[in-house]
């Protein structure tokens, strides 16, 4: 009795044919399109903005040459001090 009820479990598994290999390929084909056409479309958006802020930073250093410097400068040093923060963050000494 066991063994024909272990036969019934088994009869739909071996009733399955393996997937096809073509749709398969196919899958992976489209697949790999979609990722190509999201990587193009992400590409552009990157492209559009990194010009968008190299314009402007163009316009401001030819209308405002002063103030673009000052802010450049505010910059380097915001950013080597933070750098410096971060390198150092959880190094601190307690003193107790």
């Amino acid at each position: 009795m066991l063994h024909e009820g272990l036969d019934r479990l088994s009869a739909p598994v071996d009733e399955e044919s393996p997937p096809d290999l073509g749709a398969l390929l196919m899958l992976v084909h489209n697949v790999q399109q979609a990722q190509r056409q999201e990587l193009l479309r992400d590409l552009m958006r990157f492209l559009a903005v990194a010009a968008l802020i190299l314009s402007g930073g163009l316009w401001a250093m030819l209308q405002f040459p002063l103030y673009y410097l000052v802010t450049q400068g505010v910059l380097a040093v915001g950013l080597t001090i933070g750098a410096a923060v971060w390198q150092t963050e959880g190094r601190w000494i307690s003193r107790e």
